[in-house]
């Protein structure tokens, strides 16, 4: 364990995250953004998190303090030879990895990360009594972050937030996961005790906070979404018509359809053809990279990077035409995609595939005046999106959609907080 110097003139909160060494993970993503505008305000932020931070990370202005601990998630993909821990299920995961999934579901609860839970809740309650810490966060996935939340609560009566940025029981991700009957139960024990315990209980999705208003009421909860801490520049242009997407390509968000669009395109157009260029960036999954790899068409335009650093986003979004956007293809429209908040920023055109109504994912689209989301299966619909902005590119029209942008930024997103954590 390694601490940095604490100072000692602000209020004091603690926020637990497991993923905090993970430079794009969405979890780190959410909370420095937030810790950008709450830290010098009257707070001050301390970070625990799993494992050791790379040495060239330096935070003088906020407390990390690490716990190693023994991550049997991490263990079974390396067996396994899967991505799973990153959320990759694939279109053509074998009956070996679907069994896996299936052991993580039934046998861990909440999560196999509960083995990091007894260690943390020792290290954390010495901590808070010893340092008079009057304030805990808990941000999830993983949801056993707020099984350490609940624990300390009954230990030094420290008042607690549950930070759910994905849904628990209803999250598509651990359906897909297969859990039986008496697991769901198990489950939603876990669920019910964290709302009913917390008291406040942070979602960054509407429907989301509709769903837990069965549960509790309506005055422990708060809707506060993610947002974008990106500034972007209109003068950063490039001589291909660049679609770019960023993060998770999975079963769920599979664009296969999306790709037959380009590949037509691509065989009937050769100026198209000549000037096109499609980037993904994240953890694709397999079956996915082989087909584009197979295509004559796609593969002589295609680049893909698994870990891009946060601050060069900005200037590959603004390079780009258009910015693809894959809600999950799953009932459950309880989740909003972060990386909505620095594609509407950018002022940039969005391609959004999606087959069920999300919301909030609608109502930014449309008050931020995108295109409409559409179906993944809707081929002409894509194609039309498509060429329309490439008609664009041609004429070298400046498409960049001007509007104020301002509650999309995380200095709003802090504001919203900073009320939720003084009403404890």
């Amino acid at each position: 364990m390694y601490i940095y110097p604490i100072k000692n003139n602000m209020k004091k909160v603690i926020i637990v995250s497991y993923y905090w060494g993970n430079e794009d993970g969405v979890g780190r993503l959410r909370w420095r953004g937030l810790l950008k505008y709450l830290k010098g305000d009257g707070y001050y932020p301390i970070i625990f998190t799993k494992g050791k931070l790379n040495k060239e990370y330096k935070y003088d202005d906020h407390t990390i303090i690490t716990n190693n601990g023994f991550d049997i998630n991490s263990l079974f993909s390396k067996i396994f030879k899967t991505q799973f821990s990153e959320g990759v299920i694939d279109t053509s995961d074998s009956m070996f990895i679907k069994l896996f999934s299936w052991f993580r579901a039934n046998i861990f609860f909440p999560d196999p990360r509960i083995l990091w839970v007894r260690s943390s809740v020792r290290v954390l309650s010495e901590y808070i009594i010893k340092n008079k810490i009057k304030t805990i966060i808990t941000t999830s996935p993983p949801h056993s972050m707020h099984l350490i939340g609940y624990k300390l609560k009954n230990i030094t009566q420290i008042k607690w937030v549950a930070d759910f940025r994905d849904p628990y029981i209803s999250w598509d991700l651990l359906l897909n996961m297969k859990p039986n009957y008496l697991s769901k139960i198990i489950h939603k024990y876990y669920q019910n005790i964290f709302l009913k315990n917390a008291d406040k209980v942070v979602v960054t999705n509407s429907s989301l906070k509709k769903e837990f208003e069965s549960i509790i009421s309506n005055s422990k909860l708060k809707s506060i979404s993610n947002g974008s801490n990106l500034k972007f520049r209109d003068d950063i242009k490039s001589n291909n018509f660049i679609i770019s997407y960023f993060g998770l390509i999975n079963k769920l968000r599979d664009p296969k359809i999306f790709l037959y669009a380009i590949e037509e395109q691509l065989q009937n157009d050769n100026f198209f053809k000549s000037n096109f260029r499609l980037n993904f960036y994240g953890n694709i999954q397999k079956s996915t990279l082989n087909y584009i790899k197979n295509s004559e068409l796609l593969s002589p335009v295609f680049n893909h990077s698994t870990n891009v650093d946060y601050k060069e986003i900005n200037n590959l979004i603004s390079e780009s035409s258009i910015l693809l956007l894959l809600l999950n293809n799953s009932k459950n429209q309880n989740t909003t995609p972060i990386k909505i908040f620095d594609y509407l920023v950018s002022g940039k055109q969005i391609l959004t595939l999606g087959n069920y109504q999300n919301y909030d994912v609608d109502y930014l689209l449309k008050k931020y005046k995108r295109k409409s989301r559409c179906s993944y299966s809707n081929k002409s619909k894509i194609k039309e999106i498509v060429v329309s902005a490439f008609l664009d590119f041609k004429k070298s029209k400046n498409n960049l959609i001007k509007a104020d942008y301002t509650k999309l930024k995380f200095k709003n997103k802090a504001d919203e907080y900073k009320k939720v954590i003084s009403s404890l």
